[in-house]
């Protein structure tokens, strides 16, 4: 009988006398998806030679018997073919579902009962180690040129083979096109083809993004790709691990709602009002860098961004690269935050995974590093120590500038600045020499 009492995942647990449930649950799915991928190889093989007899069948139409029916009820032919395939295609799309959740659920068992695959390394290549003990590893969509592929290329060669044949006589020996009967509505076929593309993408494509894959995010993609941005990829272990930062933080019962607070009104206060980008924070920010209108106006220099577009930067995009190209970047994906985690979660991951100064990644590294908290659970942030915090994430260059600091109490109501000035003066700069919380 093992020791340990409980084998903790994130989010989860399971205590010792109910291993044996767990065991019977890891069995179960992983039976379940290898019967799965049995399945769809079989139906995909099958799949390859009915299309093949068919279109076998009618290239040699005017060879057979009933050649003449398949060539005058071509159009009645296609559109039948193209709705029997769409269904298919719909059933292989929801085995595929399947196979990949019954999979994840092994790799979220085999994490929860402690086994571990890294000592193997060396035996297996590293995607497979990685798809073992990562659940986000394993994806709904593959790509395209991917075996799970087959059924979306062979029901889309098949359905637009028979279209094209209602338009074009194809010579297949002299490897030529020929205009047929139909030539005068070409644009028809054209119509026909992106209509039968269109509605097979969905079918297949769409159907099977990820949780939090949506098109916009695909959009991000193709423009990190133009401006030569780096980017993460696994976006869904990302925003699983953010998830979890907060959910940490509220697990031991910290008391931070004078963080989001203060937060809010200093770097963003249109944050509940704006879908990612505030475009007035950004003329702002453009007048504070210029002297005349930052005297004018008192204002302090600040980039413009909101909490969206400086988490986006924190979790998904590594600061080392092209400012400008970056922010462009930022726009988009502080959209798509918005599309997939509601404001609430977006101020609580932000707190929870900032960086408070150099090298402080997080909320409970800040409160330990600055305030020497060990014991987080029921940890009360007064106002004061909030401004603090938020001061620190908010200064690029990790130096003290008092008139800075009193701008910005100033916008807090009923501060003690007296207390706020003792915090500083407790205040030890952050070096790589005394990181260490």
């Amino acid at each position: 009988m093992s020791d340990i009492k409980e084998i903790y995942y994130p989010l989860s647990k399971i205590e010792e006398g109910q291993r044996d449930i767990a065991l019977l649950e890891l069995q179960s799915a992983q039976n379940l998806s290898n019967s799965q991928t049995k399945l769809y190889t079989q139906f995909a093989t099958i799949l390859i030679g009915i299309v093949t007899v068919i279109l076998t069948t009618v290239l040699n139409a005017d060879k057979i018997n009933f050649g003449h029916i398949l060539t005058k009820n071509l159009f009645f032919l296609s559109f039948l073919t193209y709705f029997i395939c769409l269904f298919l295609l719909r059933y292989f799309v929801d085995l595929q579902t399947e196979i990949t959740i019954n999979a994840r659920k092994v790799v979220t068992l085999r994490a929860m009962l402690g086994l571990d695959y890294h000592s193997i390394q060396l035996t297996l290549p590293k995607d497979r180690i990685e798809g073992a003990t990562n659940p986000f590893k394993i994806k709904f969509f593959n790509g395209w040129l991917k075996f799970q592929t087959i059924p979306f290329w062979m029901f889309l060669i098949l359905v637009e083979y028979l279209w094209t044949l209602n338009f074009y006589t194809i010579d297949f020996k002299d490897y030529k096109f020929t205009f047929n009967v139909f030539h005068d509505v070409n644009i028809t076929w054209i119509s026909g083809t992106l209509i039968l593309f269109s509605t097979y993408y969905h079918a297949y494509r769409i159907k099977l993004l990820d949780r939090n894959e949506t098109l916009l995010l695909h959009i991000c993609l193709g423009i990190s790709r133009i401006l030569g941005i780096k980017i993460l990829k696994n976006f869904e272990y990302s925003v699983y691990r953010a998830r979890l930062s907060y959910i940490e933080i509220d697990r031991l019962n910290v008391n931070y709602k004078n963080l989001m607070d203060v937060l809010i009104t200093i770097e963003d206060s249109n944050f509940f009002d704006h879908e990612g980008i505030s475009y007035k924070s950004l003329f702002r920010a453009i007048l504070s860098q210029i002297t005349y209108t930052r005297k004018k106006y008192n204002l302090i220099k600040s980039g413009g961004s909101t909490i969206e577009m400086q988490l986006s930067r924190t979790i998904f995009i590594p600061t080392s690269q092209n400012k400008f190209k970056r922010k462009i970047l930022e726009f988009f994906m502080s959209r798509w935050l918005n599309q997939i985690l509601s404001k609430s979660e977006i101020l609580r991951i932000y707190i929870a995974s900032v960086r408070y100064g150099y090298g402080l990644m997080g909320l409970s590294a800040a409160l330990k590093r600055y305030f020497g908290t060990q014991d987080l659970r029921n940890y009360y942030i007064d106002k004061e120590h909030a401004l603090f915090l938020v001061e620190r994430l908010s200064n690029i260059s990790g130096t003290i500038k008092w008139e800075r600091v009193e701008f910005l109490a100033g916008k807090i109501p009923d501060l003690d600045i007296e207390k706020l000035r003792n915090i500083y003066n407790d205040y030890q700069p952050i070096t790589s020499a005394n990181l260490r919380v």
